[in-house]
């Protein structure tokens, strides 16, 4: 199978027609239909049919898809391996991490690498899907979660629960550094949803206490819960990095009277045991855990956490 054809099948159906996917790879119209015809002649599969001046996917075609996809992805895949033991280097690195993941503390931390870095694309993923995305393209993972078994991991240790609020309110013009639950829950706050790892250490955290927020907005952006709050419309809770002039509170388990620890969220890297970058990736983790703790974010000890594969 040739796979410039596996790529002009999956341009026609990311285009939406053959005539675009022509303009947008540059090929002529009739020599990109006679790709596709040689391809569905190789596969002795109807992948297009004629619905009056277009073409319209067939059952077959769109179940193929996917496994041309994953083809394509693996092919690229060898051909950075192979570039990568050639030259002694490995130019590019795909990382799968949630979207809280990448604005909060990833993409900061790729702004402080250079150009003789690995170049790191991130890639929102849910942390349900994370494990899965190392097996359609990613080469690791950052996971809020612990990742599954069999993948390889190191710790990164673990961030915290910040409530943000503005810079003209009370608790930021006493300097407050830190406040229990119980006094936090009288606010309206703002909120990731459900689907994220660090509502449900939140939540947890609550229901032990007996405790709920007076008024509760939800947004699963860091960034638009900081400047919700940053507009004193309540106090922000995420895992974010400061941003807008937000005055950080670190978040207490317990009351006012029994406070307990920091509430904080967990984090690792996982990969496929054996990946060609996996010096590198091992690195890559390394200077994150590294950046995590010179922001204040990680637990000292927890920064020193064992590497395990």
């Amino acid at each position: 199978m040739n796979l410039r054809r596996l790529q002009y099948f999956l341009a026609v159906v990311d285009a939406g027609t053959v005539t675009a996917a022509a303009e947008r790879i540059h090929i002529a119209q009739p020599a990109l239909s006679r790709q596709i015809k040689t391809l569905e002649n190789e596969l002795k599969l109807r992948l297009f049919e004629a619905q009056g001046n277009k073409l319209a996917l067939t059952p077959a075609g769109r179940a193929f898809i996917p496994a041309a996809r994953r083809l394509m992805l693996e092919t690229q895949g060898l051909e950075a391996a192979a570039d990568a033991l050639r030259t002694g280097r490995v130019a590019t690195l795909v990382a799968a991490a949630t979207a809280a993941s990448v604005r909060g503390f990833l993409a900061p931390y790729i702004a402080t690498t250079g150009p003789g870095d690995p170049l790191i694309i991130t890639k929102e993923t849910s942390h349900f899907a994370l494990a899965e995305a190392l097996l359609h393209g990613c080469d690791f993972a950052v996971s809020p979660a612990p990742p599954e078994p069999g993948l390889a991991t190191m710790a990164l240790g673990s961030i915290p629960l910040t409530a943000y609020v503005a810079a003209g309110h009370e608790w930021a013009l006493d300097g407050v550094t830190e406040l229990p639950l119980s006094v936090l829950s009288g606010q309206h706050a703002i909120l990731p949803s459900h689907q994220s790892v660090s509502r449900y250490i939140l939540d947890d955290a609550l229901n032990q206490a007996h405790l709920s927020f007076r008024e509760v907005s939800e947004c699963d952006d860091g960034q638009t819960i900081m400047a919700l709050a940053a507009a004193g419309h309540g106090i922000g809770v995420t895992t974010d990095l400061p941003a807008y002039g937000t005055h950080p509170i670190r978040i207490l388990a317990g009351t006012d009277a029994r406070p307990g620890p920091a509430l904080r969220l967990p984090l690792h890297t996982a990969w496929i045991p054996g990946h060609f970058a996996e010096d590198t990736i091992r690195a890559v983790a390394r200077r994150i855990r590294d950046f995590l703790n010179q922001q204040g974010a990680v637990i000292r000890d927890e920064a020193k956490a064992q590497e395990h594969a």
